[in-house]
């Protein structure tokens, strides 16, 4: 059983989620605290909120509080993907065929902007490498993470995204790229010893390696965005965090 625990950053009480664990490999409970990773955030709030009002303040809190949200469907949806037969397909040394985390992460930055949309992206970066067990390497943890999942938050650049299908997919697409380019190539430096013999490690990590999942990860992202837009959007509208 692995058991996700959330909460709200000003209360005491945490609130759990059990979800299977499908794969039956942890034998028993698996705690994993996303709780714990946004706290470490939350206690620069000092550094995020100077200088600033308190409707200001009150507006960052709650943009912070969405923000762990979106971050944890992102986990779940990591979670989905990883342990789901038929859904769990990688490559050998990582990366998920279906990109579902990329979802709640590039609609964080469409409603809240790219400063918190990079800010969840990094995080969820972060939560990702428990899913991942590790890495391999140090710089690893920037170019497959950090880096990678930060740069999704960039969709808020694109304003009106949200209400243009045109600029949806573009956002998408652009945010998509930069994550290929932070896996690709970092990945030809790194990860040149896993290149077949006789082929160049940066045509491998470019084209043969990265390209084939990001593909169908920014596809998957694609169609599903598209599916959910409008109700996020009435959701967001309904919440105040766009107006119509």
């Amino acid at each position: 059983m692995v058991v996700i625990t959330t909460g709200s950053l000003t209360a005491e009480r945490i609130h759990s989620t059990r979800i299977p664990d499908l794969d039956h490999a942890s034998g028993g409970i698996v705690q994993i605290d996303v709780q714990t990773i946004i706290s470490l955030v939350w206690s620069q709030r000092n550094f995020y909120f100077s200088g600033r009002t308190d409707s200001m303040k009150q507006n960052d809190l709650t943009k912070m509080t969405y923000t762990s949200m979106f971050v944890a469907m992102a986990f779940v949806f990591g979670l989905i993907t990883k342990f789901v037969p038929g859904l769990n397909l990688e490559m050998p040394q990582g990366g998920s065929v279906f990109g579902f985390p990329m979802v709640p992460l590039i609609f964080l930055g469409m409603l809240l902007g790219p400063r918190y949309g990079v800010l969840g992206g990094a995080v969820y970066g972060l939560t990702s490498i428990m899913l991942d067990g590790g890495v391999y390497h140090w710089v690893s943890f920037f170019s497959d993470y950090v880096i990678a999942f930060g740069v999704l938050g960039l969709t808020g650049l694109f304003k009106d995204a949200l209400h243009h299908y045109g600029t949806f997919i573009l956002a998408i697409v652009f945010v998509a790229f930069l994550r290929y380019l932070s896996h690709a190539f970092f990945g030809s430096i790194i990860f040149a010893e896993f290149a077949p013999e006789g082929v160049n490690p940066w045509f491998y990590s470019f084209v043969l390696y990265n390209a084939p999942y990001m593909l169908t990860s920014t596809s998957v992202t694609v169609v599903v965005g598209l599916l959910l837009r409008k109700r996020i959007l009435r959701i967001a509208e309904d919440s105040g965090l766009v107006s119509v």
